[in-house]
């Protein structure tokens, strides 16, 4: 992002206009990155998708319930999760961070990371850059693996809800 040298102003002062250009200056690059997040997020290659992000939303919520009434490692299924997580969030045309899948799937980072990075190998998942953030990369369900749970929704309507 190109920087402009702002000049000093009697009516503010230097510091009053400096921190004015620094508001500017990051609401343009969060406007920046919204914009970027609309457009560079893949559409869904399958027009009809058998469930909507709601949908799935709610099926996470469902199995997160789960540990109000049992012990959360009875139903340890952090690939899972994260696949739905990302089902979710390509149907919403969401972008979702390794670390915020990483929250997501309620588990120690390194399990998620394990994880993550056996849906790489198995080429459900792709791993791409954030173009406005070299530190952080952006996940998402490939092709196959966007076919993949699009296929298992199709297959029986009724495991939707509780799966």
């Amino acid at each position: 992002m190109e920087h402009f040298k702002i000049s000093p102003s009697p009516r503010f002062g230097n510091d009053a206009l400096a921190d004015r250009a620094g508001a500017i200056r990051e609401r343009l690059t969060s406007a920046l990155r919204i914009v970027e997040q609309v457009t560079s997020v893949p559409t869904s290659l399958l027009p009809d998708q058998p469930v909507a992000e709601k949908d799935i939303r709610a099926i996470l919520n469902f199995r997160r319930a789960r540990a109000q009434y049992f012990d959360g490692e009875l139903f340890a299924d952090p690939a899972w999760d994260m696949l739905l997580e990302l089902y979710a969030a390509r149907l919403g045309q969401l972008r979702i961070s390794v670390g915020a899948l990483c929250a997501g799937a309620a588990v120690p980072a390194t399990t998620a990371l394990r994880w993550i990075a056996t849906l790489e190998s198995k080429g459900l998942v792709e791993r791409k850059a954030d173009p406005m953030d070299g530190r952080r990369f952006h996940l998402s369900l490939s092709d196959c693996g966007l076919e993949a749970m699009a296929n298992y929704f199709r297959s029986d309507p009724a495991r939707k809800s509780f799966t």
